[in-house]
């Protein structure tokens, strides 16, 4: 009797592509006016451009 090779699971396992996050410029959300408003989950953020550059998210 012979028995399955425990490691022929893992030879013949799916490749899974990585998950790679989308890139965005600042500039291209925050705009002219240096803020983005964002719905989530039925609340409303505000991203934005601070006078030093920085940027700060509020709810």
């Amino acid at each position: 009797m012979q028995f399955p090779d425990k490691g022929a699971e893992q030879r013949h396992a799916p490749v899974v592509a990585p998950i790679v996050a989308r890139e965005v410029e600042s500039k291209e959300l925050l705009g002219s006016a240096g803020q983005l408003i964002i719905h989530h989950e039925q609340r409303r953020y505000i991203l934005r451009r601070t006078k030093s550059g920085k940027l700060i998210l509020n709810a």
